[in-house]
């Protein structure tokens, strides 16, 4: 038998016995095997995207790979617990008593199917094609055709197409459904983004009543316009509120995080005393809530100090990357402010409903080229009634990140590299692009700006803390 005695000191081995390694190191060197295991099974390279490539979670230390890594999953995840959650309230909602049933085992595969969808995203797998009654099956079938064997699926191919397939598939489970054909898994976020906002909405609504025609204002109200669009998706629902409230307090206090500033060009685009005759200016609108109040402000003064004869806004055919504007989206903005017990904010809200009946404010006809995978230069051919109508535009306002990755075509470009150049012949008229950055894809920058961002703030590209107001002149020959 052992003795059961502790050894003596000359007894103890040579060798030290590591200590006992906590729970969490434990956790931590799992996660890293659990990480090469992955980068090794999908082939993740460990590295940035190359120049002039299209961004893609193929490249690790890439955002596109946290986008689909990390962001993507999320998304579905809070979609699959909204509707478990208010699996009672939808029922109700969408089915008569008799159908009760029928419709919580309907809602019931939908969930199966996101559940599904997921799996796919984190075991890149392969896209599959649209089998339901999508009205843009055939587009979108025909360009997962078209795809190389290589990158038709989430990381391997450009990550716009993954973000763009998995919103578009995410959407034809209720679109293709029987008793949830009309819901929008976001709507209510979107609602809120409006509704949680109106000490804002009022605060800019009092700033722009009393405004000058002249470069300074139009100039401001281009800045306020470019920051409204932090009520995108944010973890913290005050940051919208401190941002939105800070800008108009003082917007000169956010030039330094202007990286481009065109207002001076798409002013003298505009500027009435040059051109008498009609002049239209597009919105390619982005998000719902505050930021589409504040595309109705900018709109407004475009109207109404002659820059502009009519404003028409193009909206997503159906829910798009969680906030972007729907025409659902659209009018209920309208009649909500319109109504609203606020007197200012429902003057406002009358205004705009009247300047949509006299044909000042348009809603443009529903294109589902706005909701494919493709970059801008495809439109000619993809939709040429669309690109015509882009044609009889003074101006085209392009909102918002996406927008920005489309018309660049989702490519790591130079940062200083001419944005002219990276439209691949795409210039249907005069341009403005308002965006805060928030992906690695940048063009248009000074030497060495990119360098002296990257050593002050790592993250720059992808933070939203800086914006950009840039113009393309569609009189000039461009593109490729």
């Amino acid at each position: 038998m052992e003795s059961s005695k502790s050894p003596s000191p000359e007894e103890q081995p040579d060798e030290v016995v590591e200590p006992v390694k906590s729970e969490k190191e434990h956790s931590n060197k799992l996660s890293r095997v659990l990480r090469t295991e992955f980068d090794a099974k999908y082939e993740i390279v460990d590295r940035q995207t190359p120049l002039n490539a299209f961004m893609s979670g193929h490249y690790k230390q890439s955002f596109a790979y946290h986008t689909i890594r990390s962001y993507l999953p999320v998304i579905l995840t809070n979609v699959i617990d909204t509707l478990t959650r208010e699996k009672t309230e939808l029922v109700a909602q969408f089915a008569s008593p008799e159908f009760e049933q029928a419709a919580r085992e309907e809602l019931k595969i939908i969930i199966g199917l996101i559940s599904r969808l997921k799996y796919e995203l984190q075991t890149d797998k392969p896209y599959h094609n649209f089998t339901g009654d999508e009205p843009d099956r055939e587009l979108w079938n025909n360009i997962i055709g078209h795809l190389p064997n290589g990158d038709c699926s989430f990381y391997k191919g450009s990550s716009l197409h993954a973000e763009c397939y998995l919103h578009r598939k995410l959407y034809s489970f209720v679109e293709n459904s029987i008793f949830l054909k009309s819901f929008d898994y976001f709507g209510k976020f979107k609602e809120q983004a409006l509704t949680g906002s109106m000490d804002e909405v009022l605060a800019l609504a009092k700033h722009t009543r009393r405004s000058e025609n002249s470069l300074e204002v139009f100039g401001e109200l281009l800045k306020i316009n470019m920051w409204s669009s932090c009520n995108d998706v944010v973890s913290d629902e005050e940051t919208p509120k401190h941002v939105n409230g800070k800008v108009l307090e003082d917007l000169s206090a956010t030039d330094e995080y202007i990286l481009v500033n065109q207002a001076a060009d798409i002013w003298n685009c505009l500027d009435n005393t040059k051109l008498n005759k009609q002049k239209q200016v597009d919105f390619i609108l982005d998000n719902a809530g505050y930021e589409l109040f504040s595309d109705f402000i900018l709109a407004e003064y475009l109207i109404e100090k002659g820059l502009a004869t009519k404003v028409r806004f193009h909206v997503k055919a159906h829910p798009w990357f969680v906030t972007d504007v729907t025409e659902r989206d659209f009018k209920w903005t309208l009649e909500y402010l319109s109504q609203h017990a606020d007197y200012i904010i429902s003057l406002i809200g009358k205004k705009f409903l009247q300047f949509l009946d006299e044909g000042k404010f348009e809603l443009a006809p529903i294109s589902h080229f706005w909701t494919s995978p493709q970059a801008f230069h495809c439109m000619i051919e993809t939709d040429p009634d669309l690109y015509s109508a882009l044609q009889q535009s003074r101006l085209v306002i392009f909102k918002g990140d996406l927008n920005y990755r489309k018309l660049l075509q989702d490519v790591c470009w130079s940062s200083t590299q001419e944005t002219s150049a990276c439209l691949h012949g795409f210039l249907p008229s005069n341009m403005c692009l308002l965006r805060r950055v928030k992906s690695e894809v940048i063009c248009g920058l000074t030497e060495g700006m990119a360098q002296a961002l990257s050593r002050k703030d790592p993250h720059w590209m992808i933070s939203g803390s800086y914006g950009i107001i840039q113009f393309v002149d569609g009189a000039r020959e461009f593109g490729y």
